[in-house]
Parts: C-alpha cells; structure tokens; sequence
C-alpha cells in the first residue's frame, strides 16, 4: 500500500501588486508500505475547498494528475487544476473560515482516499483582496491599478477627513531622476473643466485656509479668461486674495502683486536688467527713500563709490554731458526745484520767466527777453534792480554806453548827436538856439540813464538826452577854441579828445 504524506506551502506571503496569484502552490510526498518514495508514478489528487467548517460545503472542488518525481514527491497548484464544481475565483475569503481537502489515488484505479482535512490558518492577501473588497468597501485591483471608492484613506491617523491624510509629522518623500520641465512634474493638478481652479490649501488646526497655491484659465467663466497662477493669503476677514499673480500662455508675462507690498530686507539687491540688456522699470505710484540712503544715476560703480559727499541724488557720467529734465509739456504750468532748511522755502521756478524767490517772494527774475531783474516784478532792462549795488572792492564798469542821461521829452524830430537846449519862455526842449538853456547832446544809448521805462527808446516824444561823459556830438552845432567846446552863444561844456568824442562837464 503506498502512503501520501502531504506538505502544504501557502506563499501568502509574497504578493506581488504587479501580478496577483490566482492559485496555491501545493507538494505531497507519496511513500511504500515500506516507506520508500513511490518513484516517477503517475498520481491523481482531488482537492476541496469547504466553508465554515471540516465538515461543512465545499465552494470548489479539482482535480489534478501528476507525475512523482525521483523522490516521491508530487507538485500542483491549487487553483489551476480541472474544475469539479465551482470556480476557484469566486471563493469568497473573507466571509468564513475554510479549510482544505485532500484526496488522492494512483491515476485509473478506483475511489479516492482521503489524506486529510486542513484549515487555511490564514488567507491569501490577494485572494482575499480580490474577492472581498468590492463587497466590503475596500481596496480592489483592476489589472495594474489600486483603487478605494469608499470613504477617506488614513496614514498614521485614524481619523481621515480627506480622500487622503496623513497623521501628524508625516511625512510624504518623492524623488525623480526627470531633467525635463514639461516631463519632471512629481504632482499634477489638472481642471478637467474651465472653470475649475485646483489648488493647494494651507490650513489651521480649525481648517480655515490661510494660504493658497492655485492656477486656472478663467477668473469668471466664460466673460474673463484670465489664465494664470496665483498665490493668496487671507485678509483680516479670513477671505482668500490673491496677492501674486503670474500669467501664462504668453512668450513673455507680466507679474503682478495685489494687496500687498514687496519688501527686500537684510540688504539685498534689487536688479532690473544687466549691463547688456537693461530692461524697463515703470513707477505708477510715489516712490520712497527712507533714512540717509541715497540714489544715484548713470555709469558709475555705486556699489563701491557710492555718491559724492553728502549727496542724496547724484546723476553722473564719466565722459557725456548730464542735464536733469523737468518738463511740463502743456507749457501752461510752473515747474522748478524747491529747496527747504528748516521752515525757510527758496524756490527756483519757470512759467515762461525764471525765478528764484524767498518765501513765496521773488528776489531774482530773468525774462525771457533776457531781462535780469533784482527784487523786481517785471524787470525792464537787462539789469533792473530795486536798491543799492555796493562794490565792495575793484571796479563797476558801465561800457556800451555814451555817459550818463535822461530821457526827456521834446517837440520836434530831433538826430543823434544833436545839441539840446531849452526854449526858456515855452520850457520845451528843441535844438539848441542862441540864449536856450543848454541840456545836453542827443544819444542812441547810454552808460546810465536815470528815468528808464520800457518802449522810451522808441518813443518819438522823448530822446536820451547825455549831460555828462564821453560822447559824440555834431560839432557844426557847436563852436571850438582850441580843445575847448561851447555852444553857439559862448557857454563852455567840455573838451574835445583825440578819438573824436567830446567830454562833457
């Protein structure tokens, strides 16, 4: 009689997620009456699976037909043989405990004889999984992929309260070897519609957000396509606003902050372009420089130099001109440089004339004729000033001019160089006659002129009239003893000198 000793091996514990076993490998000793191995025989097993019980249904029944080997020993594997009754796939694990039947025959010989009844002390992961976890809300496989559609997933917590939370100071590690922007992501978030806006939510411990990550095609679908990504915080309400925004879907993006201020602190730089492409900076909004900082302008080293002296604003150029530009282009308004000590105000201003004032008072003018006026409205002279000139040492000169004079009034058209007198019955003045009192000789200019009012010059009632210096004269007009000059009647008034001019007394 030969005997079968039987060797179970439940490889539950290896399971591969990438291919799920769908069978038990199973071998059995076949030994003599003399306990010698039953060598290179061919052997049938009939194998049952029951439910609940030794003695209870058998779900699954198969038949298996092996050769021993060298040894004696029989391999097959439970799942795989020729189904008797039920399917082995549809074994429900989970649902009770089950044991295993054994029974065995030389192949076309008679009845089966029984080797023995085993409990499964514990169930194939896989099987388990495959068969129970749709029933029971738990994890199912569909080929290479892992899915759970019931209820929240926790790691290290006991309490998830979102489709997937870890417990506290967990931690989640991805690593990628992907050199690729379009192909490196570890972590998509995709809108499967346009209006949607996936994001990443920073929490408190009472779930409020505090924090957000987010990027989407539309800020109102479908009237404002706005594509971007965002980054938000919550104001003092506890709403989300977005504080920076950063296109995308263009070659080049303008970024923007909202609601919020961008500060560079512990010194560090600030750079807009290189040396070999500058780049822009617009301001639509005032501009601050606190403290004794300071700001300079053009192509100097300013990281190492820095501005000269005391300076505040330095503009500079190793070898151009520089010029500072303020400009009002409507022509119509007043534009200058306002300098404060203390509660004293000196401004330098232009509206068509250049003034420097004191104090809202003007104290120097130039028009724009070229008039130079001194603590003076509306300067009628190249200088016109209200007050003293003190020359404290050297010289004043007056040149340009014939001497000194006034302009009078006359009554007749008279020429430069005419001799003036004034008729003493009427008191006009005219070309001097015999027994006139004499006033002077007729000029186009003079060094000093003592009653100056804008137009005179051209004025035909008045003529500038030199009663003292150096000046040309019509001397048919007068008489000449020598060097000596007088008028027609004898009344001496000057000299004449070598360049031909006479020096009035």
């Amino acid at each position: 009689m030969k005997r079968l000793f039987p060797l179970l091996f439940v490889l539950s514990s290896f399971i591969s997620m990438a291919q799920v076993p769908n069978a038990i490998n199973y071998q059995t000793i076949v030994r003599a009456d003399d306990g010698g191995p039953v060598q290179f025989t061919s052997m049938d097993f009939k194998v049952s699976i029951l439910q609940g019980s030794e003695l209870g249904e058998a779900v699954y029944i198969e038949e298996h037909t092996v050769y021993t080997n060298g040894g004696g020993l029989a391999s097959y594997r439970i799942g795989k043989g020729t189904e008797l009754e039920g399917e082995f796939s549809e074994i429900v694990w989970g649902s009770a405990a089950h044991f295993i039947k054994i029974e065995s025959r030389q192949s076309g010989s008679g009845d089966y004889n029984l080797m023995g009844v085993e409990e499964f002390v514990s169930v194939p992961y896989a099987f388990y999984a495959e068969n129970t976890a749709a029933s029971e809300n738990m994890w199912q496989q569909d080929g290479n992929d892992l899915y759970y559609l019931n209820g929240n997933v926790g790691i290290q917590t006991d309490e998830p309260s979102e489709a997937l939370t870890l417990g506290n100071n967990s931690r989640i590690q991805v690593s990628t070897t992907k050199t690729s922007l379009s192909s490196g992501a570890v972590f998509n978030l995709r809108w499967n519609s346009p209006d949607a806006k996936p994001g990443i939510h920073f929490q408190d411990e009472s779930g409020d957000s505090k924090i957000a990550l987010s990027a989407y095609e539309y800020e109102s679908y479908p009237s404002l396509e706005s594509p971007k990504f965002s980054i938000a915080t919550a104001n003092g309400s506890g709403d989300l606003v977005e504080r920076l925004m950063i296109p995308f879907g263009e070659d080049e993006v303008d970024i923007s902050i909202s609601d919020a201020n961008l500060k560079l602190t512990d010194g560090n730089t600030f750079q807009v372009g290189t040396e070999s492409n500058s780049g822009l900076a617009l301001y639509y909004s005032d501009v601050f420089i606190h403290g004794t900082k300071k700001m300079g302008i053009g192509d100097k080293d300013w990281e190492e130099e820095g501005t000269y002296g005391n300076a505040q604003l330095e503009i500079y150029r190793s070898n151009s001109n520089v010029e500072l530009l303020v400009h009002d282009d409507a022509g119509t308004n007043e534009v200058g440089l306002h300098l404060r000590n203390g509660e004293n105000d000196w401004k330098m201003t232009h509206k068509g004339d250049f003034a420097i004032s004191y104090e809202d008072t003007d104290f120097f003018k130039i028009t724009s004729d070229g008039d130079v006026g001194i603590d003076v409205d509306e300067p009628i002279a190249k200088l016109d000033v209200n007050g003293n000139i003190n020359v404290s040492s050297g010289f004043a000169y007056l040149v340009g001019g014939e001497g000194k004079g006034s302009y009078l009034p006359v009554n007749e058209d008279l020429k430069v160089g005419d001799v003036i007198g004034m008729n003493p019955e009427s008191g006009l003045l005219r070309k001097f006659e015999s027994g006139d009192i004499y006033m002077g000789i007729t000029a186009s200019k003079a060094g000093f002129v003592s009653n100056y009012e804008r137009g005179r010059e051209e004025d035909a009632k008045y003529a500038l009239v030199v009663s003292k210096g150096q000046i040309k004269a019509n001397l048919t007009q007068l008489q000449l003893e020598g060097r000596m000059v007088s008028t027609v009647d004898g009344e001496s008034i000057g000299v004449l000198l070598a360049n031909g001019k006479i020096y009035l007394k």
